[in-house]
């Protein structure tokens, strides 16, 4: 997403925003920058026309004129006033929110303004788009049910690029084997203080020598290569051990779609 993307999903469906230029104007003044005149007149105002349309992109110096960080409370109490009950669910779509999800003004609010300010500080035109995901993790801490499948991070996401073997073991009785996965971060969040934790360990006869597996530090790109050690045990027949990334608090990092598994097969 970029500044162009974010004012066209918000222009015409704010109270008292007749223009593109007062929209622009609007958000700067609000956010704490004096740069634009927020009611600029007719005429004045083709550079913030520009950067509704894509024409122009934000410089430097626009960028520069922010306090760091930007004035969460004022652009807060902008949108309050300027988002009608009416409007909200119209806009909180453009955003791309489900329409079964709860819908809360305050928390859509909060992860405008989270947008907003990954606009400003980000040194790139394109930064990712993160008004859902947030609004989602705003619900799901507050103890809100959602329906919605999402990272409990914005813009968290991994790739298993080589699990060894890519295929189900076959093991005897009581032999100890070994399964790798290296995983590639793909998203924009940085690992820090993660594990991998054996979630359904309790519903099989099949064990590791430790129940979590320690995450380096991985940054957005990196990749990082996770090994455990298992023993088939005693017990004839097919499993899939299924492992969870969990952050420092415990807390699960993605949907029960984005779970690492093991397949092995036990037999004489």
């Amino acid at each position: 997403m970029n500044f162009s993307d974010f004012s066209k999903r918000l222009h015409k469906r704010l109270s008292g925003i007749s223009s593109q230029g007062i929209l622009v104007g609007s958000l700067f003044t609000a956010a704490g920058s004096n740069h634009f005149d927020p009611k600029p007149t007719p005429g004045t105002d083709d550079t913030q026309k520009k950067l509704v349309s894509g024409t122009r992109t934000l410089t430097p110096n626009m960028k520069e004129s922010f306090p760091s960080p930007i004035d969460h409370e004022g652009l807060m109490k902008f949108f309050r006033l300027k988002i009608g009950d009416a409007s909200l669910p119209l806009i909180m779509r453009n955003f791309g929110i489900p329409e079964s999800e709860p819908e809360n003004k305050e928390f859509f609010i909060r992860a405008l303004c989270t947008q907003f300010q990954n606009i400003i500080t980000e040194a790139s035109d394109e930064v990712d788009d993160i008004v859902a995901s947030e609004y989602l993790r705003l619900l799901r801490e507050s103890g809100a049910e959602i329906k919605t499948d999402v990272p409990y991070y914005p813009g968290d996401d991994f790739e298993i690029i080589d699990p060894q073997p890519n295929h189900k073991h076959e093991v005897n009785f009581y032999k100890d084997y070994v399964h790798q996965w290296t995983l590639r971060n793909t998203g924009s969040v940085t690992w820090v203080g993660r594990y991998l934790e054996f979630a359904n360990q309790a519903d099989l006869p099949i064990r590791a020598n430790c129940k979590t597996i320690e995450i380096p530090k991985v940054k957005p790109g990196e990749e990082v290569s996770l090994a455990i050690e298992m023993n088939a045990r005693s017990c004839e027949g097919d499993f899939e051990a299924i492992w969870e990334m969990k952050d420092s608090e415990g807390r699960s990092c993605f949907t029960e779609n984005q779970v690492l598994k093991m397949a092995v097969s036990v037999g004489w």
